[in-house]
């Protein structure tokens, strides 16, 4: 299949690529005799929602639920690549700054529930339907879909969709499949570079309960994606180009294509009383990069075990090879996408019910040729950005890494150990949670804190293997996130602080 030619936003270079023969898109339309079939569903679906949450229904009103504009793609500066970082102790600080934590809310609200971080164009779409699997950190009494045409070439054509309880794979549990409306339609055309949000659909969904929310691309566009996670399971499954409108089919049997990526599917919101969501942007680290699990997923985990009131949920907007203050130039296979301070907006601050933003960005801009004055001017510009949209911002220390697949210089281990110090000292962070010296090599007789912990390392000196994910799962210090006090994980490996390294007794 042809690659793309042009992508998104005129400030983004254009990123050729292929999906497996056949992927694409239906034309707009009503959707045919099924879709028709389903405007009286619709409508009793839509007078379910209004008659029983008639308290919030003047924010279900206001709420966007149609197109919405991407923010301005405004780079800032360096040029960075994967993930990594060095040095501190301990898990995490919270700053005396007051109101660590917004109450929780009086009468249901959106929140966004679960999210995943476009970051490239990649094949093209003509006729085709895709199967996205997406799991709430939250429960909620009715749900909403965010769809995103933020590198698309030309207009998102979206001939029909549904949502419903996934089976695994390609299935959904019959019976439960429930039509997507935009705006009271069957269908929406989004423009390229933009967003668009269902009407609220009326299906009580459980924290950690997998949705399968189905779109057929009724056109033909550059098809915008997450590139992830080699080693996890199957995310997004779809058809080749021309396979017409499968989303009403339980069995998803003419879903043959499989993929890690993510596809168009970009935040599942829930309406639900209780306090805010907790976003983190990052890079491969956060992104699960080379290992099978990531620490905001394991620490999402922990945080499931509270009582359902108690409970928030843990977004991952990680994006491998993402920097915070540059653009990276690298390709659809290996990520990068635009700067944290250029989506800051679009995948954070402008989803619903957002409190926190966890920034664990950085390691990529000083790998790319950033100085640790630029990344720290950038954390301060991020900071002002969060705090005016009234979001409190929670840094986190960069880890430990050492030259192996990716070349790494004392210098530049200068310039990491230089920013860790500022994020723990500073005080520019309304809190701090300190990972470096978790992954770090102190433990078992060692005391190299400037690499990282054998047991913990993937193998390239950079990302986190699944027992260092859980580790730093586990040393996040909950009060940091307003949060109370979770239970711990299963550790991987057993571990023994050295003694007198880095403070431990």
């Amino acid at each position: 299949m042809a690659g793309s030619e042009h992508v998104g936003h005129g400030t983004r270079p254009a990123v050729q690529a292929s999906l497996p023969d056949g992927y694409d898109v239906l034309t707009a339309g009503d959707g045919g005799p099924w879709a028709r079939r389903l405007v009286l569903v619709w409508v009793v679906a839509v007078a379910f929602v209004a008659t029983t949450f008639c308290p919030v229904a003047p924010a279900l009103a206001t709420t966007p639920r149609a197109i919405k504009t991407a923010a301005p793609r405004t780079e800032a500066t360096a040029a960075p690549r994967t993930s990594g970082t060095a040095a501190p102790r301990t898990s995490g600080t919270a700053s005396p700054h007051p109101g660590a934590v917004p109450a929780a809310h009086p009468k249901p609200a959106w929140q966004v529930a679960w999210g995943s971080a476009m970051a490239w164009g990649y094949g093209v779409a003509s006729d085709a339907t895709v199967r996205e699997l997406v799991t709430p950190g939250v429960g909620g009494e009715a749900v909403r879909v965010r769809i995103s045409n933020a590198f698309g070439d030309r207009p998102l054509v979206v001939g029909a969709a549904t949502v419903g309880d996934s089976l695994g794979g390609a299935a959904v549990m019959a019976g439960t499949l429930r039509p997507l409306s935009f705006g009271g339609h069957l269908g929406v055309t989004v423009p390229a570079g933009q967003y668009a949000y269902s009407d609220p659909v009326a299906l009580k969904v459980s924290a950690g309960q997998t949705l399968a929310v189905s779109l057929w691309e009724n056109g033909t566009d550059l098809v915008s994606v997450h590139p992830c996670c080699s080693g996890t399971a199957p995310v997004s499954y779809f058809t080749p180009n021309g396979g017409g409108n499968l989303t009403a089919s339980p069995d998803g049997q003419g879903l043959t294509v499989a993929s890690q990526w993510p596809r168009w599917v970009d935040a599942l919101d829930v309406l639900r009383s209780g306090p805010g969501s907790i976003v983190v942007l990052g890079d491969s680290i956060t992104d699960g990069y080379n290992t099978t699990t990531n620490w905001v997923r394991v620490l999402q985990g922990r945080v499931d075990k509270l009582p359902p009131a108690e409970q928030r949920a843990v977004v991952n907007e990680g994006i491998t090879a993402n920097a915070l203050t540059s653009y990276v130039p690298t390709d659809s296979t290996t990520g990068g996408g635009p700067s944290g301070l250029s989506r800051l907006a679009p995948d954070a601050l402008d989803q619903a019910g957002v409190s926190e933003v966890v920034v664990f960005l950085g390691t990529n801009d000083l790998w790319f040729g950033a100085t640790a004055s630029q990344l720290i001017a950038g954390y301060r510009q991020l900071i002002a950005q969060a705090r005016r949209a009234g979001v409190r911002v929670v840094g986190v220390t960069l880890l430990p890494r050492s030259a192996g697949h990716w070349p790494w210089s004392a210098l530049k281990q200068e310039e990491l150990e230089r920013v860790d110090r500022w994020i723990l000292t500073s005080k520019a962070f309304q809190g701090v949670i300190d990972l470096a010296p978790v992954v770090a090599d102190v433990y078992n007789g060692a005391c190299e804190p400037w690499v990282m912990f054998p047991p913990y390392d993937s193998g390239d000196h950079l990302h986190p293997d699944a027992a260092g994910q859980v580790a730093m799962a586990n040393a996040v210090n909950p009060a940091v996130l307003g949060l109370p006090p979770l239970p711990d994980a299963p550790a991987l490996v057993a571990v023994t602080p050295t003694h007198g390294c880095l403070g431990a007794p």
